[in-house]
């Protein structure tokens, strides 16, 4: 006797856990049998099973009990074909990439299975003139649902398979073509094609071979249309498949009546058991092992993987340079990121205005106006060795005005004040009456009476409410205060050093005595930026084709789990790289950064915080079913990272316990090392750097870790 095409025994498969009271039986005890060159109808209401049990046939889903043996093998035995060319696949989603024209959706199945351009070609008119396929250049996500039905089932036939199986194949298609459909699968099992089909139409079954009834997990018979009407003597199979019904809803009543038994235990009346294959001896199976290949068959299978790759390929480019949003999000988006940082974060604030209120000009003759008259100070050295100055207060505001600190004349600090409530300034500055006779007397004796002192102090009020302009403000006042005292001590020609602060700030061992804020950030947005964007670019795709179904096409189709990931970690890499020489340009071309060290290494360590963000989205993409969780967890995970990597704050200001784990995380060093880089010309070999590359490194594998376990224990 022949070997049939497919053979299930005593299958059953749960979702929840067994043992426990909650769990949902989904396939139970079920038999089936179906032989080679038949069309095998497979009917069945939503949610009895049908596709869990298919997906057991292609083996892409594991019994919890029960065997399977597909083409005589069991599914995912190394070389079974199945998954494989040997299997043609269309499942009940349409599983197609939305951004492949309908001509790229049928090729990219021809070039998994390694078909011949011209052959590819062929076929696709072939199917094209048999399904009313839309003009080959639309592109799926513009095709009405029955139509995308008819490109899926070309994609399943393109490469003429030993078994074909079809989830709903004719669902909201036309008559006329249903018949069509049916005519030509009758065909192909007269040429030796096995098909199962599952499908609503009872009707539709008449033609099949042999028609199943799959109800609840069980299969409550099997066999020929006409046998199935004998046995149950009836005239339509709807009313054979009623009784069928009505005999197991029966049996189950009477089993939770009179059974105390576990609810997996099914009357064997209401199974139907084909003994003519009860066991794997009785049929010829494949055990065939990569390890024991003929080199004809070593070359087949290398062919049949680099076709794969070339479909895999081909796939990811379509669909990458077919989407405009992901093009300018991995393109531009970088770039406009980095010059946004560097045109709004990091500079001196400008255009800031303080109140001043200076009795000294205003009871000048010339009134409080004075200063804005141009040079007015007088320096005058007495006979007597003291140097007097004039409407000293004029320098002073002077400086403050090369220090981007622009006066704005009040006539009371009363009014100043209120200004600086207001928001109309930012801070208020009052010079007493006697401001340049009072500094006179305090630098030419030092010991003074204390409303001298008063008398030669400059008073400053300022909104410290905003920490970082109020520190600013501060700090500018105290470069006007230094240049204007050298000033007047020159005039005077007196040692310029004699008044100012008794600190004096050497040449700086690294940087610049006028560098900014923008020089410290620049190197941890860097790292940031391309580490996010490569993260939420894999996390996006990988999530887009596991939802649409692609991903489950493609691996019974054949494609290797491993052949995906390479395809992506490559283009993915040609991504990051470029991201990373446009952050490069835009920084030191464009913005002029300090780069002191090697440019190579700056670029490796960018570029691997670019893979370690890939490596992240790799693990998003397993924990995650939807975008939205994803991205929750991306944007949730990013803010803290940026807070406590040390960009906005100095990691030295954390307590002990969080400065540890902000060493941790997968940024804080690597900036350091970037900011070394730019700032001190430090060599790889330097413990600085090299830590950095260190923690990239760790968190790549951590993240591949992570993903592997995931995979292996998520429940089948």
């Amino acid at each position: 006797m022949a070997a049939p095409a497919v053979v299930v025994k005593r299958a059953c498969k749960y979702y929840g856990r067994q043992n426990r009271s909650d769990y949902k039986p989904v396939l139970q005890h079920l038999d089936m049998t179906v032989e080679k060159g038949i069309i095998y109808g497979l009917l069945g209401a939503s949610g009895c099973g049908k596709t869990t049990l298919l997906s057991c046939i292609v083996g892409r889903r594991k019994l919890d009990s029960g065997e399977v043996w597909v083409l005589g093998g069991k599914p995912g035995e190394k070389g079974s074909g199945v998954p494989g060319p040997r299997v043609g696949y269309m499942p009940q989603d349409i599983a197609l990439v939305g951004e492949f024209t309908v001509r790229d959706a049928v090729y990219y199945f021809g070039r998994i299975y390694s078909m011949k351009q011209q052959k590819l070609k062929e076929r696709f008119d072939f199917l094209s003139n048999l399904l009313d396929l839309s003009d080959g250049s639309r592109l799926i996500k513009s095709l009405s649902g029955g139509q995308q039905r008819r490109v899926s089932l070309a994609a399943a036939l393109v490469h003429d398979p030993e078994l074909l199986i079809l989830d709903e194949p004719t669902v909201g298609l036309d008559p006329v073509l249903r018949e069509r459909i049916w005519d030509y699968l009758a065909g192909l099992a007269r040429g030796g094609t096995t098909v199962i089909i599952t499908t609503h139409y009872i009707d539709e079954t008449k033609q099949a071979h042999k028609i199943g009834l799959l109800r609840d997990g069980q299969l409550l018979d099997e066999d020929s249309p006409d046998e199935i009407l004998r046995r149950y003597d009836c005239d339509t199979l709807e009313n054979a498949f009623l009784k069928m019904a009505m005999r197991q809803h029966e049996n189950s009543h009477r089993r939770r009546s009179t059974l105390t038994s576990s609810p997996d235990v099914i009357p064997e009346s209401s199974i139907v058991n084909d003994n003519r294959y009860p066991s794997r001896e009785d049929f010829s199976v494949v055990t065939s092992s990569t390890d024991v290949l003929t080199t004809k068959e070593k070359e087949y299978a290398k062919k049949m993987s680099r076709g794969r790759y070339k479909a895999v390929f081909i796939k990811s480019i379509q669909q990458f340079s077919r989407h405009p949003g992901g093009l300018i999000f991995s393109v531009l988006f970088p770039i406009i990121q980095v010059v946004a940082f560097f045109l709004a974060v990091g500079h001196d604030p400008r255009d800031l205005h303080l109140a001043v209120v200076n009795d000294e000009a205003a009871y000048s003759p010339m009134g409080a106006n004075i200063c804005s008259y141009g040079n007015v100070t007088i320096v005058k050295q007495r006979e007597d060795e003291i140097c007097e100055q004039y409407m000293s207060s004029c320098w002073f505001l002077e400086e403050m005005e090369k220090q981007k600190l622009y006066p704005t004349i009040y006539n009371s600090t009363t009014e100043a004040k209120v200004a600086v409530t207001k928001r109309s300034v930012y801070g208020a500055l009052y010079f007493p009456r006697n401001f340049s006779d009072a500094l006179t007397i305090r630098v030419q004796d030092g010991d003074v009476d204390d409303d001298v002192v008063d008398d030669s102090t400059i008073s400053v009020w300022i909104d410290l409410s905003d920490y970082q302009i109020s520190q600013f403000v501060k700090m500018k006042l105290l470069k006007a205060y230094e240049t204007f005292a050298r000033r007047s001590m020159k005039a005077c020609e007196k040692n310029e050093d004699l008044v100012t602060i008794p600190v004096k700030f050497e040449e700086p061992i690294y940087g610049s005595m006028e560098t900014e804020m923008v020089a410290f950030m620049a190197p941890g947005i860097m790292v940031t930026i391309v580490y996010f964007l490569a993260a939420i670019i894999t996390s996006t795709l990988m999530i887009t084709d596991r939802l649409e179904g692609v991903w489950e096409r493609s691996a019974v189709a054949g494609v290797r789990p491993r052949e995906m990931l390479h395809v992506h970690i490559l283009l993915q890499s040609f991504v990051i790289l470029l991201q990373t020489v446009e952050m490069m340009l835009v920084a030191f071309v464009g913005y002029r950064l300090p780069i002191r060290g090697s440019l190579w290494t700056c670029g490796a360590l960018l570029f691997l915080q670019g893979l370690g963000g890939m490596c992240y989205g790799f693990l998003l993409s397993v924990l995650c079913s939807s975008y939205t969780l994803s991205f929750y967890i991306a944007t949730g995970s990013f803010y803290p990272m940026i807070l406590l990597c040390g960009i906005m704050w100095p990691i030295e200001g954390m307590p002990e316990v969080l400065r540890i784990v902000s060493y941790g995380l997968p940024f804080t060093l690597p900036a350091i090392s970037l900011r070394d880089l730019m700032e001190k010309g430090s060599p790889i070999t330097h413990p600085s750097i090299y830590i950095g590359f260190i923690i990239s490194v760790a968190w790549i594998i951590g993240a591949l870790i992570l993903c592997f376990l995931r995979l292996k224990y998520r429940k089948t």
